[in-house]
């Protein structure tokens, strides 16, 4: 049904309007298709079913990317379109800019075209409609040359039989005054020769721009924050959804609906993803994001190296770039570690000498006043112990709406980790791995269990509050500091280990 809605669309093609169809499959949609299919085929009862449902998705899938590729061939060209933009930016002072500003002067802004019955006097400012028609002509995909020639048209309806107001706009006469019957004659013939040649040259220009705007198109890794470019909002870089996605998409925020949305913005999660983009829209964004960088617009581009090519460079490189969004890659949980390491668990015994440590039977405290007392900010639970798995899962019952903070070390298990605090809901839970909501609306992370240090209890929040700034879906975690074997005491059983809703 949603693909044969797409296709009976009859609206504009806008790039904003193709990366909101891009957009209609949810990430971890083809994942969990996946895994229902491989149970469903080692069922006998379900085999054929599944059969016939794989080769339906298949033709599905490929109806959507005819559509898709149809779609964005009536959009402007990804490449060009920027380039020729920026070409007309640099031109907007340039010598030859100047001349056809005088052009408008010399007829004082009047065109010739016809007049309709009650329309003015039509004007034209012939700078602007050079700039404007080549830009268009350019960004759909037309050559040099067409274009020049499309431009040539567009100013000889303004200024074919156009008469001279300001002589002293022209340049220097190209024949003798003598050949014509009249100064007006001679300066309206003047302008007839000087005119073509203004307006070639300024495509001239355009052009020359553009080739060095273009002139490095080499694809490099670009990560983009608050994915997909479906909101109104995103309109000036709804081109960049054509580019191809390198690696899995990872938790950023959440987008909320308020007086400025438009029609067709939506409320839900937001991603972050690595797109292969041309490598001189890149600089462009860069050189832009720089200009109006502040603590209040933190950046939403961070470019990196080329695109090589090879698949496996490429995505190690992708999700390199995507650990700095989320800590927590989907790769992360198959690759987990068979024990505790060393550093998790050093780490575990100073969380519980540093504040109150539940645990199951700790002077008779049950499931459901552990879970009420992580819920008011109060202690921690520490994984650890045969039964981690299946007290968790009992834990688990009483906070499954409860935001919770999950300090963990994370990382590629041969590389260097970090430590961060994730912020979710619970989803699940399964042997030795559970599974976190971030935000508690995005889709499922699974994290072993032998990679977190404690589970404690976390300010709620509110995602449909429009003035309230987003909550973060995880921060750095500050390791506690291991204690000397001296005796100290006792810890106290209530320190309050969680900062308030406005702290960092």
């Amino acid at each position: 049904m949603a693909l044969q809605r797409a296709r009976a669309d009859r609206t504009a093609r806008t790039w904003l309007g193709y990366a909101r169809y891009t957009a209609q499959q949810q990430p971890g949609d083809e994942e969990q298709f996946n895994a229902w299919l491989k149970a469903a085929r080692t069922d006998r009862k379900l085999a054929k079913d599944a059969r016939t449902l794989a080769a339906a998705r298949k033709e599905l899938a490929f109806g959507l990317a005819e559509f898709l590729t149809a779609y964005a061939e009536a959009c402007p060209e990804v490449d060009t379109y920027n380039g020729a933009r920026d070409a007309v930016r640099r031109t907007a002072g340039s010598p030859e800019r100047r001349v056809l500003d005088a052009v408008t002067a010399a007829v004082a802004g009047k065109s010739t075209r016809s007049v309709h019955k009650y329309e003015p006097q039509p004007e034209v400012e012939v700078w602007h409609l050079v700039s404007g028609v080549w830009l268009t002509a350019r960004s759909r995909g037309l050559d040099a040359t067409r274009t020049a020639e499309l431009v040539r048209t567009a100013v000889s309806r303004e200024l074919a039989g156009a008469r001279v107001v300001d002589v002293t706009r022209l340049p220097v006469p190209q024949t003798r005054g003598e050949e014509h019957a009249s100064p007006s004659a001679w300066a309206d013939w003047e302008l007839a020769l000087w005119w073509p040649d203004a307006v070639a040259e300024a495509c001239t220009r355009l052009e020359t721009a553009f080739e060095a705007e273009s002139a490095h198109t080499e694809p490099r890794l670009l990560l983009v924050h608050d994915w997909p470019l479906t909101n109104t909002r995103d309109t000036p870089i709804a081109y960049l959804a054509a580019c191809p996605v390198i690696g899995p998409l990872v938790p950023f925020g959440y987008r909320r609906r308020d007086y400025f949305s438009e029609a067709g913005d939506t409320a839900g999660p937001s991603y972050s993803a690595v797109i292969a983009a041309p490598g001189h829209i890149v600089a462009k964004l860069e050189k832009e994001q720089a200009a109006v960088q502040s603590r209040h617009n933190p950046p939403r581009f961070v470019a990196a190296g080329p695109v090589t090519g090879r698949s496996r460079t490429d995505r190690a490189a992708a999700l390199t770039l995507l650990r700095t969004a989320f800590p927590v890659l989907p790769a992360d949980a198959d690759s987990g570690p068979d024990t505790v390491p060393p550093v998790v668990e050093e780490q575990r015994r100073a969380r519980a000498a540093s504040s109150h440590r539940h645990e199951p039977g700790d002077d008779g405290e049950r499931a459901s006043r552990i879970a009420s007392s992580l819920s008011d900010g109060y202690g921690c639970w520490i994984p650890g112990g045969s039964n981690q798995t299946a007290f968790l899962k009992k834990l688990a019952e009483w906070m499954s709406r409860q935001v919770l903070r999950l300090d963990m070390w994370c990382g590629p298990e041969e590389g260097e980790g970090t430590w961060v605090s994730v912020y979710g809901t619970l989803d699940g839970v399964g042997e030795g791995m559970l599974a976190l909501k971030p935000g508690g609306e995005h889709h499922p992370v699974r994290i072993p269990l032998n990679r977190v240090v404690a589970l404690a209890g976390a300010p709620p929040w509110d995602q449909n509050h429009p003035y309230r700034e987003a909550p973060p879906l995880w921060k750095p975690y500050e390791p506690v500091p291991a204690r000397e074997a001296t005796g100290h005491g006792a810890p106290q059983r209530h320190m309050r280990v969680l900062p308030g809703a406005g702290e960092d």
